[in-house]
């Protein structure tokens, strides 16, 4: 392995922040939603903004050198349609939510040296206290990985056994529509924290299957679970918490399903080994920097969690690279 890193490599492993930075600014300014409808100059760009026009148009030349935006013999810049619907604000198919995620986790990545050497983390705050933009994109974020993955991870299960879904944590409720969707003689419940929950209302206004989820605002962490379901799901959850949150979240669940139910949690599984699947390993130290105690936890682990919970045939039942991991387990 050594043998693949090479002067050349390393030093441009190095510079890998780069067009990382310019492309998060640029997000983070909004320009993709500005320049569309362009072409447009600096000036014009700058004069409502009140932007510093040197500044700006080296970050402007620097997106056109990465083909990001296109720039014309007259010094006026535009964006292609289809980088525009993917990076503006609105539209079904935007990315930005997730884009703008990463600005924060930017931040947050910037004290990993810290966080290294004394173990403590200056970025961690609950969510329920970030700023509403923090909120909204941290939740948006979520539904633009959901709108990739949700209906085919919801496809690939058998939910046929199954009367009713509680989406523990479940955010805008994109998985709750994809399981209600892939099993119609489903309804569901999402509990999540009274700001999320606000947002899911928004969310799941024009869903065809708004009238079989029920929305309750709690804590995982601190409430009680609403009761009379046969399935639970944790989607992308137990990587923000702790190996003993999760236990005692384990517990809860396991109190308030029905007989019988089942667990479900999607996420990475790691080996023993904690480097494979390598995109969990490198998220782990995504939760390092933006959390209190979050980690990618191994198969092993979260079998014995399970079990410690009282739930038995814990068993991973669909693989995946990319979080889309299945773990189950029964009551």
């Amino acid at each position: 392995m050594a043998e693949l890193w090479s002067k050349e490599k390393l030093l441009e492993l190095g510079a890998g922040f780069s067009r990382p930075r310019i492309f998060l600014t640029a997000a983070e300014l909004d320009l993709f939603t500005k320049l569309r409808g362009g072409p447009y100059t600096v000036e014009q760009l700058c004069a409502p903004e009140g932007w510093n026009p040197r500044a700006l148009r080296i970050l402007l030349d620097a997106l056109a050198s990465m083909g990001l935006i296109q720039k014309a013999a007259n010094d006026a810049y535009s964006v292609d349609e289809t980088v525009a619907r993917l990076l503006s604000h609105k539209g079904e198919e935007t990315v930005l939510p997730m884009i703008l995620h990463r600005t924060h986790l930017w931040r947050c990545w910037s004290a990993l040296r810290e966080i290294v050497i004394t173990g403590k983390n200056p970025n961690v705050r609950p969510l329920e206290d970030r700023p509403q933009e923090d909120l909204e994109s941290f939740i948006g974020a979520m539904q633009v990985v959901g709108r990739m993955v949700a209906d085919r991870i919801a496809n690939s299960l058998d939910l046929s056994a199954y009367r009713r879904l509680l989406d523990v944590g479940g955010g805008s409720g994109i998985y709750s529509v994809a399981f209600l969707k892939a099993g119609p003689h489903l309804t569901a419940t999402l509990f999540d924290l009274p700001r999320v929950c606000k947002i899911a209302r928004e969310f799941l206004a024009g869903s065809p299957v708004r009238d079989r989820i029920e929305i309750v605002e709690g804590d995982y962490l601190l409430d009680d679970l609403p009761k009379g379901h046969d399935v639970a799901l944790l989607s992308a959850i137990i990587h923000s918490n702790a190996r003993e949150e999760n236990l005692r979240l384990y517990q809860k669940i396991h109190r308030c399903l029905e007989p019988g139910g089942t667990i479900l949690l999607r996420d990475f599984f790691m080996d023993d080994s904690r480097t494979l699947p390598p995109e969990g390993a490198i998220f782990a130290v995504n939760m390092l920097a933006a959390t209190a105690g979050g980690d990618s936890y191994t198969l092993s682990e979260v079998k014995e969690d399970l079990q410690r919970a009282g739930f038995r045939d814990a068993r991973l039942i669909r693989d995946g690279e990319r979080m889309d991991q299945i773990v189950s387990g029964m009551k």
